[in-house]
């Protein structure tokens, strides 16, 4: 199932927004999600990143919690976002350590049956505009 989601997310980000996107699987059963290269609105620095998120062993009725971007953001007067760090790594990153800026941001809604992966990117575009 989640081949398919995978591959569907890839068609909308190649046909709607020129990027594109990695999945790899990790040890631990869950699925690590890359999408390269999404223009921040005014208001953020840098303005263009790459988001990581996790499919949890699980997925889809263990929804997706949280994610990164890579590298850092700050808003533009310096801040650190909202419910955002720099000092929470991701789990199992290869390299460790690399420089990411942690969102604790989590879903209301979920539904097993009907979510995808590309409704959780749409989420996660719509908690960085605006930027706060």
């Amino acid at each position: 199932m989640i081949s398919e989601q995978f591959l569907e997310l890839q068609g909308y980000l190649k046909e709607f927004k020129n990027q594109s996107a990695e999945i790899q699987r990790r040890a631990d059963g869950s699925y690590l999600v890359t999408i390269k290269g999404l223009d921040l609105p005014a208001g953020w620095n840098p303005r263009k990143v790459d988001i990581l998120f996790i499919a949890p062993p699980g997925y889809p009725a263990a929804k997706p919690d949280c994610f990164w971007v890579s590298p850092p953001v700050r808003l533009s007067n310096g801040a650190i976002p909202q419910s955002a760090n720099e000092g929470t790594p991701l789990p199992y990153d290869v390299p460790p350590g690399r420089p990411m800026t942690w969102f604790s941001w989590h879903l209301q809604m979920w539904d097993p049956n009907r979510s995808r992966l590309e409704h959780y990117y749409r989420a996660i575009v719509q908690r960085l505009n605006p930027p706060r």
